[in-house]
């Protein structure tokens, strides 16, 4: 098992692009979106079934190394503020692959 950092943002789908650039400048590869979430927040209710997915939420989740993290994390906190949305984080144990653990 490797010890990472998870991050999971909740964000407007408008806005995936420019997080998803944010992963990339910090080397974050691998990431899982969610898209059309439902839920109720400082916005109101947002519902999957809108329209468009203009006004949808995706899930947006990674594992990373403690120093991907702190590459990205601050760029994160601006992100929140300019845009809004939910960044939890969390301490992780992700279990490898036998062939993957021999890599870390």
């Amino acid at each position: 098992m490797k010890k990472m950092k998870k991050v999971e943002i909740i964000i407007e789908s408008v806005y995936t692009n420019r997080l998803l650039k944010i992963f990339k400048e910090a080397d974050v590869t691998g990431y899982t979106i969610i898209r059309d979430i439902e839920g109720y927040g400082a916005h109101g209710l947002k519902t999957a079934d809108e329209a468009n997915d203009l006004l949808s939420n995706n899930y947006i989740f990674t594992v990373c190394r403690e120093e991907k993290f702190e590459r990205m994390i601050e760029k994160i906190r601006v992100f929140i503020d300019r845009y809004g949305g939910k960044c939890i984080i969390s301490d992780s144990l992700v279990l490898l692959h036998a062939k993957d653990s021999k890599q870390v």
